[in-house]
């Protein structure tokens, strides 16, 4: 049977060879436009919508999403100790393919269901005193943000928050106000490798090497980009690294993972502790995976989605991505009036999301039209006549669309 191919799914997924083979007939690394319309053919998206949410959810790959409904199909049929022994070997396969994906070890990687999830291991589990700083992002999500707050109240310590500059050129003009804000008092440096707020990417190694210059721990937000760029954790130098499954990896929602490097495993307590804990405290990162029951076939699938990815090629995803979020920019600037883009970056530091404002126009009224006419589907509100943008594409769009989006946007204000 092909790797990615289950027998008895109600869809015809391409067979892991096809799509090994579609590949390599590549030239480069960014794929012809033909390539990429068989592979959005293993997505079952609604006729006509126009899906660039890829910051918050992804559809997944006929791959994923069979392998979700056998498996749920499967424990239906059969929910007994004896049948569900078979996810002890099918769990452990999906944490290697995750680990070869990003440069781990497979002790490193414990399960967990999202990137929320994930961060408050890392918050809840630290040791922390009145004494102690933490120094994230003012572009963090709530749950690498709002969460650390929370946490200090509880234990006294300092939450210490920095902006980056709107207008970014350098490397150093991203690096530079965490480096005038961190101290001996910081134990902590959490940010989000890239932005959900407004797309800006921050230099994972360069930030983790300022932390552990200054004896601080980096905990690396990588909601947004497991699945969108190549990621090598031990190169990184992180000590934690969360993410999402529902997001660029294209997975399964609630199946994630959370990377505790060796080293900082014996800092980091678990924050349940449950059935099995006397088999896996000793067994790294499988210590915070110690949920209770779960939809073990879930997280097999999230090893589908890795597995999806490492056939079509990560490099080659990220290059069409930017392909994509570029051509849909620059139509937008084109087509759009009063548009300001939110989304700057120094030179290098790409990103698959675009962030824009756009004044004078009823933005509720935009936005409503945007959906139900035009059946665009992203992050798109606002208040009286300033309508937020966020557009994210992937994979499953197509070029054509990107102009095709931009048109119905200008229509729409």
């Amino acid at each position: 049977m092909s790797a990615l191919y289950l027998s008895g799914s109600h869809s015809t997924a391409l067979a892991g060879a096809d799509v090994r083979a579609l590949a390599a007939a590549q030239n480069g690394t960014s794929g012809t436009e033909l390539f990429w319309d068989k592979i959005r053919e293993e997505f079952v998206i609604e006729k006509d919508l126009n899906i660039l949410n890829a910051a918050n959810m992804t559809p997944t790959p006929k791959v994923v999403h069979d392998t979700v409904i056998e498996h749920t199909l499967d424990m239906e049929r059969n929910c007994s100790f004896q049948n569900r022994a078979k996810y002890r070997d099918l769990t452990e396969k999906s944490r290697e393919f995750i680990a070869g994906f990003l440069g781990a070890d497979t002790d490193e990687i414990g399960f967990v269901r999202n990137t929320s999830e994930a961060n408050n291991t890392v918050i809840n589990g630290l040791d922390l005193g009145p004494d102690d700083e933490v120094l994230i992002w003012d572009q963090n999500h709530p749950c690498n943000n709002i969460a650390w707050h929370q946490r200090a109240e509880r234990l006294g310590f300092k939450v210490v928050t920095v902006s980056t500059p709107p207008i970014l050129n350098t490397t150093e003009d991203l690096l530079r106000p965490f480096k005038e804000a961190i101290n001996s008092r910081t134990k902590v440096l959490a940010f989000s490798h890239i932005s959900n707020q407004t797309g800006t990417s921050l230099p994972g190694k360069e930030m983790t090497e300022l932390a552990h210059a200054h004896g601080a721990k980096s905990l690396v937000d990588g909601a947004q980009t497991f699945g969108y760029m190549e990621i090598d954790l031990h190169d990184m130098g992180c000590d934690f690294y969360t993410s999402s499954g529902q997001k660029w990896i294209l997975g399964p929602r609630e199946a994630s993972f959370v990377y505790v490097r060796r080293d900082a495993q014996e800092e980091l307590w678990p924050n349940i502790v449950t059935v099995g804990w006397e088999r896996v405290k000793e067994q790294g990162a499988k210590k915070y995976e110690s949920l209770g029951q779960r939809d073990d076939g879930r997280l097999w699938a999230l090893g589908r989605a890795v597995e999806f990815h490492q056939m079509i090629g990560q490099k080659r995803i990220e290059n069409r991505i930017n392909d994509l979020a570029a051509a849909l920019r620059g139509h937008m600037q084109e087509k759009i009036r009063d548009i300001d883009f939110l989304t700057e970056q120094a030179s290098g530091y790409n990103s698959g999301i675009i962030v824009a404002l756009i004044s004078n126009t009823d933005a509720p009224k935009a936005a409503q039209k945007i959906y139900d006419n035009y059946r665009i589907a992203g992050a798109i509100g606002g208040n009286d006549s300033v309508l937020r943008v966020r557009l994210c594409p992937h994979i499953y769009n197509s070029m054509e669309q990107m102009e095709r989006v931009a048109n119905y946007i200008s229509l729409s204000i």
